[in-house]
């Protein structure tokens, strides 16, 4: 068994904390919460950052006409949106721009709803948004850590550790 996690590394400072984003009645009476965190949000979240950009875009070319009027042309543009089908481009680009939305709402709802933690007995991975996964490890079970790290991951604060069992 090996749970792979891309988390941002050297936060144990919280060392024996109050559990923050788990319920305390998955945790036994001598056991104490060491960590959590989630997946890093750089490695997560830039695709759904990208998505908004690119909703932002398509969004500004579909209306660009009502918004910037004749001051600033697209070349082809105007003579698109008059043309009789005019209306169905901005209706595919308002789709399209929907849909790169629902991609980053996506991204962030897959982000938000992964936790992991670990205690002083065991690290416990908490997926889903609307159904649960709890899966968890007894550190007596963990056989390997690899803990993984290129130079810009290692600038930014983050890696990929591995338990391994």
């Amino acid at each position: 068994m090996s749970r792979t996690a891309n988390v941002a590394l050297g936060r144990l400072t919280d060392l024996a904390a109050k559990p923050k984003h788990i319920s305390s009645r998955l945790l036994t009476a001598n056991e104490s919460v060491l960590i959590e965190t989630r997946t890093s949000k750089i490695k997560h979240m830039t695709g759904g950052a990208f998505s908004l950009i690119l909703m932002l875009g398509t969004l500004l070319v579909a209306f660009w006409s009502s918004i910037f009027s004749s001051e600033i042309p697209i070349p082809y543009l105007p003579g698109i949106i008059t043309s009789t089908y005019g209306w169905l481009f901005t209706i595919a680009f308002v789709v399209l721009a929907g849909l790169f939305f629902l991609n980053f709402l996506v991204k962030y709802l897959r982000w938000v709803s992964t936790l992991y933690v670990m205690t002083n007995t065991r690290v416990i991975t908490k997926k889903g948004i609307l159904g649960r996964s709890y899966e968890d490890m007894p550190l007596g079970m963990i056989t390997n850590i690899d803990v993984r790290q290129s130079a810009m991951q290692r600038f930014l604060g983050y890696g990929t550790v591995t338990f391994s069992s």
